[in-house]
């Protein structure tokens, strides 16, 4: 039996902000349809954030059907898919050729492939294609490390953490595929940013996006992007003067000088 495409209400934004990340669905079928077919075609991780509730859980698109249906993967642990099953929808995040792609999933039928779990899903009404960065991101050199201290949360400890890129506007970092700590939208309060040959700046992190990747030992584990809170004059000015500083050697590298 064939799925009408839903005409589901706009994509919720954990990213949003001030902005209105509206502007970048896309609700055309076809596009839609585009999208969820380049996902499966690179067999991308999906972290799927069941509603409600926190905790993501993998999954990966495998097939849009001609009939308007999508097929993802389940999980190992029936007690993982009965979640799935029973949550309002799903919130389905990834990336994408480094575009963050997100969205919604609802009614979803169990189903066997193979002898394995999977999911079928009517085709979104909508996808969010968030091609644009607000400010230019500097992946962070392995042998001059950042870190943050993270101040203790109601499911956290306070923790020291690797950066892994970092912006004006904010920074990323990684942590475990279970844990709940880090939600979308989760105001982390103030914080401490830890430049090389610098006093730490103190910075607030709110989180805007929380998605799995692949670790370096073939695991999985959080991507957690966060935005700063207002910033002093002069954390502003400490966070441009180390990326341009090492932007600038990285060139001088490249050129052999």
């Amino acid at each position: 039996m064939s799925a009408q495409h839903e005409d589901a209400p706009p994509l919720p934004a954990p990213a949003a902000g001030a902005d209105d990340l509206r502007r970048y669905e896309k609700r055309a079928r076809e596009d839609v349809r585009r999208l969820l077919k380049a996902l499966a075609a690179a067999r991308a991780l999906v972290s799927a954030h069941a509603v409600p509730g926190e905790r993501p859980c993998p999954t990966a698109v495998l097939e849009v059907g001609d009939d308007d249906t999508v097929l993802i993967d389940g999980h190992a642990h029936e007690a993982v898919n009965r979640r799935l099953l029973q949550a309002h929808h799903l919130v389905c995040v990834c990336r994408l050729d480094r575009v963050r792609i997100q969205f919604r999933l609802q009614r979803l039928r169990p189903v066997r492939i193979d002898g394995r779990a999977a999911f079928l899903a009517p085709l979104p009404g909508a996808i969010l294609e968030l091609q644009r960065r607000e400010a230019y991101r500097l992946a962070i050199p392995p042998l001059q490390p950042v870190h943050c201290r993270l101040p203790a949360t109601g499911a956290a400890e306070a923790r020291r953490l690797r950066v892994f890129d970092l912006s004006a506007g904010g920074l990323s970092f990684r942590c475990g595929a279970e844990d709940t700590a880090y939600a979308p939208a989760r105001e982390l309060g103030a914080c401490g940013l830890e430049l090389p040959a610098a006093p730490p700046l103190q910075v607030v992190l709110t989180v805007a996006h929380a998605s799995l990747v692949r670790a370096r030992d073939g695991g999985r584990e959080q991507r957690i992007g966060c935005r700063f809170g207002p910033l002093p004059a002069a954390a502003e000015r400490a966070i441009q003067r180390y990326i341009f500083a090492v932007e600038r050697l990285r060139s001088a590298r490249e050129r052999g000088a």
